[in-house]
């Protein structure tokens, strides 16, 4: 699995086609999708017109909550839209509070050995509920997506993924950061990047997945390029610390982050 990915929400599927050949044409491999983001069709489409190899592309897309289809059906609908006989990755998208996500779990294990899907994993569960997973089925999803960024690091869930040998994907790693933080300012300037740069490097420098999302192409490019920045030891554990000090302004009700 690449360890940079983009992210195809968007309610404009025009912009969205035009991104995603973009990132497609400088380097992106992993592309991440859903029923209800409405670009499965676009993001298949786009593929196609590239030129690029199906199997060089890692595609991700899930199955959602409020289906009515069912997981098999689910899954027929989601190939059917990316024009694909694959996925590399399919995820419940989210737990729900009955617990029937046990069931679909289930379900996802048969579908993996059917060939139709070559990696299963979740989507927004805590350790505890990838536990439950684990131990009333016996298979340990291969990869948790969460929302993630220096405010929203939390070393428990980053340390249990790593001792339960489940990847992690970080959604909304920009949206979900103050990038006029004075830190991540400082640390961009000494490197001369940008700070979106360095929030997206930060990620990969704790092996989780960074999954961008842009329509601008010089953002997509600048995301892009943040693989090739280098940051100290010292700066990664300096922007950890974020995550500690946004948990006690988050505790005094005040607002940190922008829009979720």
């Amino acid at each position: 699995m690449p360890s940079a990915g983009f992210g195809t929400w968007n309610p404009e599927s025009g912009p969205m086609y035009e991104a995603v050949r973009h990132a497609l044409d400088i380097g992106y491999r992993l592309f991440d999708t859903a029923p209800s983001y409405g670009t499965e069709e676009l993001l298949g489409r786009a593929l196609r017109d590239s030129g690029v190899p199906r199997e060089d592309v890692f595609l991700a897309t899930k199955f959602p909550r409020d289906s009515e289809h069912g997981v098999r059906g689910s899954l027929e609908s989601s190939l059917r839209r990316l024009g694909v006989d694959y996925v590399d990755l399919w995820l419940i998208h989210w737990p729900t509070s009955d617990g029937a996500h046990i069931e679909t779990w289930r379900k996802f294990i048969d579908a993996k050995n059917s060939g139709r899907v070559l990696v299963t994993g979740v989507s927004n569960f805590s350790p505890r509920q990838i536990d439950e997973l684990s131990s009333i089925t016996g298979h340990v999803p291969e990869v948790n997506q969460v929302k993630w960024s220096p405010a929203l690091h939390d070393p428990v869930v980053l340390e249990h993924s790593r001792n339960s040998w489940v990847a992690l994907q970080g959604y909304s790693p920009l949206r979900a950061s103050n990038v006029g933080h004075a830190l991540l300012d400082r640390i961009a300037k000494r490197s001369g990047a940008t700070v979106p740069q360095v929030v997206l490097r930060w990620n990969l420098e704790h092996g989780v997945t960074a999954l961008s999302r842009s329509t601008s192409f010089a953002h997509i490019e600048e995301n892009f390029s943040a693989s090739d920045l280098k940051l100290t030891q010292r700066e990664i554990a300096a922007i950890d610390r974020i995550y500690h000090a946004a948990r006690r302004i988050r505790g005094r009700g005040d607002r940190l982050l922008g829009p979720p």
